[in-house]
C-alpha cells in the first residue's frame, strides 16, 4: 500500500508541475496600497488580458501594462542604404548615404578580437563620410557607424 500512495504522490506532483510549467511568471512589476486601503498590483509579462471588472466604487482591468519607463517615445532609426568603397580597402574608406545623416556620426573600427582599434567623430560631406590614414595590419576589421537615428555596421577587409 505504500508503493501505491508513494506512486500517486509522484503522479501528482507531475501533474501539478505540468500546470505549473505552462503557466507564465510576471517578470516585473510593483505593488502599491492606496490611501483607502486597496492593493493595486501592476505587472508586465501577463500572459494575456483575461478581463475588467468593476463595481461603484472601483474600476479594475487586467492583462498588459506598462511601467512608466516603457511609456517613453523612441524615435525611429532612419532607413539610408549605405555603400562601403573600397572594400577591400589599403589606408582609407569611404561610407555614401542614400540620405542625408544629419549631426556627428560616430565611428568605431574593432580587430578580429574585438578590440577598439579606432574610434572618431566626423560629419558627413554631400553623403559621404571619409576615414584616411587608417595605417593597420592587414586583415579582417569590424566597422560601426552610429548617429541619431542612424546605425549601420559592417566587415571590411584591410589590404596591403
Amino acid at each position: 500500500m505504500k508503493q501505491f500512495h508513494l506512486l500517486l504522490l509522484i503522479f501528482t506532483s507531475n501533474f501539478f508541475g505540468q500546470n505549473l510549467h505552462h503557466q507564465m511568471l510576471s517578470s516585473q512589476g510593483t505593488t502599491s496600497r492606496t490611501s483607502n486601503g486597496i492593493v493595486v498590483r501592476q505587472t508586465i509579462g501577463q500572459q494575456s488580458a483575461i478581463g475588467n471588472y468593476s463595481d461603484s466604487n472601483l474600476i479594475a482591468g487586467q492583462g498588459f501594462q506598462q511601467s512608466d519607463k516603457m511609456k517613453i517615445v523612441i524615435p525611429p532609426v532612419i532607413s539610408v542604404t549605405t555603400t562601403t568603397y573600397p572594400n577591400p580597402f589599403i589606408d582609407s574608406v569611404n561610407f555614401q548615404f542614400s540620405s542625408p545623416i544629419a549631426g556627428p556620426i560616430k565611428i568605431s573600427l574593432f580587430d578580429v578580437t574585438g578590440k577598439l582599434v579606432y574610434y572618431k567623430v566626423k560629419v558627413s560631406i554631400d553623403n559621404i563620410l571619409k576615414i584616411d590614414n587608417l595605417s593597420f595590419a592587414q586583415g579582417e576589421y569590424f566597422v560601426k557607424l552610429t548617429a541619431k537615428n542612424y546605425s549601420y555596421s559592417t566587415n571590411l577587409l584591410k589590404s596591403k
